[in-house]
This record gives C-alpha cells, sequence and structure tokens, in this order.
C-alpha cells in the first residue's frame, strides 16, 4: 500500500514534463525511471525537483552512460585518451589562420594565459570544447556527478551502460576535420550555441532540443550515427535486463530521448510503457 501511495504521489499530474519518465509494462514487476541530463551547466542552473529525487529515492541502481568511479591507473589511461597523438597539438590540424583565432578566443574572452593555452592545445578538438564549455561559466555543476554521490551515499549500486574506453573509442573514430570544424563552430559563436541548448534543456522542451541538435549536426552525418543512434540502439536491451532485475535510476544525456531513434521510443517500440513525470520544484 506505501508503495501505491508513493507511485500515486509521483505521477499525479504528468503532462508538461519532458526530462523525467517512469518506465512501467512488458513485464517488469517494479517501475525504473528515465532522466535526461546535461552533463555540465551553470551551478545556478542545476535543480534537483522533489520527483526527480523520490524517482531516485524509489530505484535501487544507478545506471548512467559511463560508471564515473575508476581506479587510479585507469585515470591515468583516461587522461593519455584524450591528448592528441604523438605529441601534436591543434595545430597540427588548424589553419594558421583558425588556431590564431582559437588562441585569442581563449586569451581574451576567457583570460588564458599562454602556458594554459599550449597545455591545453594538446587536448583532442572535442576535448578542447568541453573545456571551452566548462571555462565560460564562473562555477559549474554535473548532474552525473551529483548523482554518483548520491548513490554512493545510499549505497546504490551504479553501473555503466558503456565503458568509458568504449565511448572515447567512438570520438576517435569521428573524422578530424569534423572535429575541428565543430570546435570552430564553438568558439565563433562564442559558445551561444551551447546558451541556446541550455535554454531548451532549463524549459525542458525535448522537441525544440532535439530540433536544435539536429541544425548542429545536420553537417556531420557521422557524428549523429556513432555518438547518438547506434548507442540508443545499443542501450535499449542493457536497459530491459537491468529493469526486468531491479528498479534503475537511468541517466543519460537528454539529446538521447527524443526523435524516432531516441531511447524514449525505442523504449515504447519494444513495449515498455514510458510516461513523463511532472517536476515539482520548491
Amino acid at each position: 500500500m506505501k508503495k501505491l501511495l508513493l507511485l500515486f504521489v509521483l505521477f499525479s499530474g504528468l503532462a508538461k514534463a519532458q526530462l523525467l519518465y517512469q518506465i512501467t509494462g512488458n513485464g517488469l514487476t517494479e517501475p525504473s525511471f528515465l532522466y535526461g541530463t546535461i552533463h555540465i551547466l551553470p551551478k545556478e542552473n542545476f535543480k534537483l525537483s522533489h520527483s526527480l529525487k523520490r524517482a531516485f529515492e524509489a530505484s535501487s541502481t544507478l545506471a548512467m552512460e559511463v560508471d564515473l568511479n575508476m581506479s587510479a591507473s585507469e585515470k591515468i589511461a583516461l587522461a593519455q585518451r584524450v591528448l592528441l597523438p604523438d605529441g601534436k597539438t591543434l595545430k597540427d590540424f588548424m589553419s594558421a589562420q583558425d588556431y590564431t583565432q582559437l588562441k585569442m578566443y581563449c586569451m581574451d574572452s576567457l583570460q588564458w594565459n599562454e602556458s594554459k593555452f599550449e597545455r591545453s592545445s594538446k587536448l583532442k578538438p572535442m576535448f578542447f570544447s568541453s573545456i571551452l564549455i566548462q571555462e565560460s561559466m564562473s562555477k559549474m555543476a554535473s548532474y552525473e556527478m551529483e548523482f554518483n554521490k548520491m548513490a554512493k551515499k545510499k549505497h546504490k549500486q551504479i553501473i555503466g551502460l558503456e565503458t568509458i574506453d568504449f565511448q572515447l573509442s567512438l570520438f576517435d573514430q569521428l573524422p578530424m576535420e569534423t572535429q575541428v570544424d565543430m570546435l570552430k563552430k564553438d568558439y565563433n559563436s562564442d559558445m551561444k550555441n551551447f546558451d541556446t541548448l541550455l535554454s531548451c534543456y532549463l524549459n525542458e522542451d525535448l522537441e525544440e532540443l532535439g530540433k536544435l541538435m539536429s541544425v548542429e549536426t545536420a553537417d556531420y552525418p557521422e557524428f549523429n550515427e556513432l555518438l547518438l543512434v547506434n548507442r540508443n540502439k545499443s542501450w535499449i536491451e542493457l536497459m530491459r535486463i537491468q529493469m526486468k532485475k531491479e528498479s534503475t535510476f537511468f541517466a543519460v544525456g537528454a539529446g538521447h530521448l527524443s526523435g524516432q531513434d531516441g531511447v524514449i521510443n525505442l523504449l515504447r517500440n519494444e513495449g515498455f510503457t514510458v510516461t513523463a513525470i511532472k517536476q515539482e520544484q520548491d
């Protein structure tokens, strides 16, 4: 009876929510939950709604794209994987003009010094872009890191839908020209593209978020196929197996949720009922 009451409180008034979902049906004995995250955002925009906390509490296991808990040797290996090969820097893959523009953006807009830029220029373009986003915020937060801390505190099991090594191998399959071009779009727009995506995320507008991402990746079909579509499809069987075992809280990037090849539609195609949960704020 207590569980039924909890579910009633959780799922009354579901119409407008777009980021938090309940997964039931298809032989599941207890519900699981799905939440679309944004991997990093300004700390002032970070919120955990009452509904989100209750869904997390009701789950036995936390499942994210990757398990963030790594050994010291795994962290060292990761640090090596994000670097350009053979001691090269971005200067080796960009035109002199583009490289100069990137350097001036980092030093003028982000207040980097020469040494910091030289160190960072050894990163692969995808990871350099991530640094630019982080540096554009005075203070940042991460849903994945917060969920990881919450799970540890509650002694919940933490699993990854894929390994960090596999995820990095996907980035390496993107042509260097594509990675550099995407990096150029970031600093040439003064990170306004991210600001627009963040606004859609904060409004829980998955439909508009999906449209924006489609526009952003229209010139890079390999990006969309490798990093979104193929991964979404590979997760569904893993999610099905995990949900049969126990109630699980799945936290994946919001960009993976919407559209024909999004996780929500793929789960529904498998016979699951995926219902939006209204997020009750403080």
